[in-house]
């Protein structure tokens, strides 16, 4: 089973800390058979200033990667990030939303995942993904990806025989 204990609510903020657009991740948890599909929701983007929603993955012991931009005013995919996995993810626009869809999970899929925009303020040009929320005690004691991690989108895909530093300036 495939668990992506996700989610956090992510605050983009100035340097000054004085206007934030805040991303809603809202699933804690979701489980998935490798083979399954699994999406994860990124709310809020109608409070982004910039054209593009951007998808991270990031794994233990690893920098986070560009998975792709998804545009906010018709859809349209860019994954010109070189992500080595960039063929097994795709996104869909919605109304202040946007989500990044896995269609056919694998073992390599198990790592945090992370949805960012711009925020123009007039007082700084720096912006940072910034965590807002931890997870409890009892979701992190399950995960095996992230435990130093504030809450994140996480994949935690058990082997098959089981059960069948950021602080990004953008």
């Amino acid at each position: 089973m495939l668990s992506l204990p996700a989610a956090a609510l992510c605050c983009l903020c100035s340097a000054l800390g004085s206007m934030a657009a805040e991303l809603i991740q809202k699933d804690l948890t979701l489980t998935r058979r490798v083979g399954g599909k699994v999406s994860f929701s990124c709310g809020g983007t109608d409070q982004c200033d910039g054209s593009y929603v951007y998808w991270y993955q990031k794994r233990d012991n690893e920098a986070f990667t560009r998975i792709l931009g998804i545009s906010r005013s018709n859809g349209e995919i860019y994954k010109g990030y070189n992500h080595p996995q960039k063929d097994d993810f795709s996104a869909v626009h919605k109304q202040n939303s946007v989500e990044l869809e896995i269609q056919n999970v694998g073992l390599s899929h198990s790592a945090s995942y992370y949805c960012s925009c711009w925020r123009d303020d007039l007082h700084s040009e720096r912006r940072f993904l910034q965590p807002e929320q931890k997870a409890t005690d009892e979701q992190m004691s399950a995960l095996v990806t992230g435990r130093e991690q504030q809450t994140t989108a996480q994949v935690h895909v058990p082997p098959p025989s089981a059960t069948n530093t950021l602080m990004e300036e953008i």
